[in-house]
């Protein structure tokens, strides 16, 4: 088994600017297995885009030997590059399935569907992985998970919409639906942007607690702001800084917490 989970083989990202086409290069460099990979760096300098890419949330047009490896655990290894690079019905069921079976996401914004209650907005996913589970059953999953993760004062508002949580009680709803169908890669873009600090540490624990007994692995972009949280020996910092001003951008591990 890889001691890594992604491989980024010095990948190209192309956009449109104004008038004309732009395209960042990632350059070659690797994220570790059940970690929490933190991508800081400038704004604008791509840290949600190669979010994006690792989670199969943007197309990428591969070129040359550029490729993304994705290794699970106990399933052969995903080249983006062979997905991109075959029919449309057979590139979208590919993405689905990885999508579906492997990843979890909290965005920046939450995300959460006010029409719906707590409950259901949370078990979303999991009954979209597991489709024969009965509601109900799901539910229980997800009152579980919420009382393992010390959120017990949120049970009493999972019936409610998500209209009337307050910031932080939305985050953390939006953290238990990206982890209670299992995945093993969670991407999470900002996740602290509307929390206070102590209910980002404690994000950031039931983070690391999901690392070390299940192996899921957390990729993670985050401000400077949050340093004081971030600086644990289960966290690693990428930046991503611009080599000479030419949209090549190194990612270089630059620290791991004490």
């Amino acid at each position: 088994m890889s001691d890594f989970i992604f491989k980024i083989q010095s990948v190209r990202k192309s956009y449109m600017d104004r008038t004309k086409t732009q395209s960042i290069l990632f350059e070659s460099f690797s994220l570790e297995r059940a970690k929490i990979s933190v991508l800081k760096g400038e704004t604008g300098i791509g840290k949600t885009t190669l979010l994006n890419m690792l989670g199969l949330m943007d197309d990428i047009a591969f070129q040359d030997e550029e490729n993304i490896i994705f290794f699970p655990i106990s399933d052969k290894p995903f080249h983006y590059r062979d997905i991109f690079c075959t029919s449309f019905l057979n590139k979208e069921k590919a993405l689905e399935t990885i999508r579906k079976n492997y990843f979890g996401f909290m965005f920046q914004h939450d995300h959460l569907i006010d029409g719906w209650t707590g409950w259901e907005n949370i078990i979303l996913p999991y009954l979209i992985r597991f489709p024969k589970m009965p509601p109900s059953k799901a539910i229980k999953e997800a009152q579980n998970l919420i009382e393992s993760c010390q959120f017990n004062d949120m049970l009493h508002i999972m019936n409610r919409s998500p209209a009337t949580y307050s910031g932080g009680q939305r985050q953390r709803t939006a953290l238990i639906r990206a982890i209670i169908h299992k995945p093993k890669v969670i991407f999470a873009d900002e996740p602290f942007a509307s929390v206070p600090k102590r209910r980002a540490k404690r994000i950031i624990d039931v983070l690391k607690e999901q690392a070390r007994k299940n192996g899921v692995t957390t990729i993670m972009v985050a401000h400077d702001t949050h340093d004081e949280i971030l600086n644990h020996s289960d966290i690693s910092i990428h930046s991503l800084s611009e080599y000479q001003n030419s949209n090549h951008i190194k990612i270089v591990s630059v620290k791991k917490g004490k």
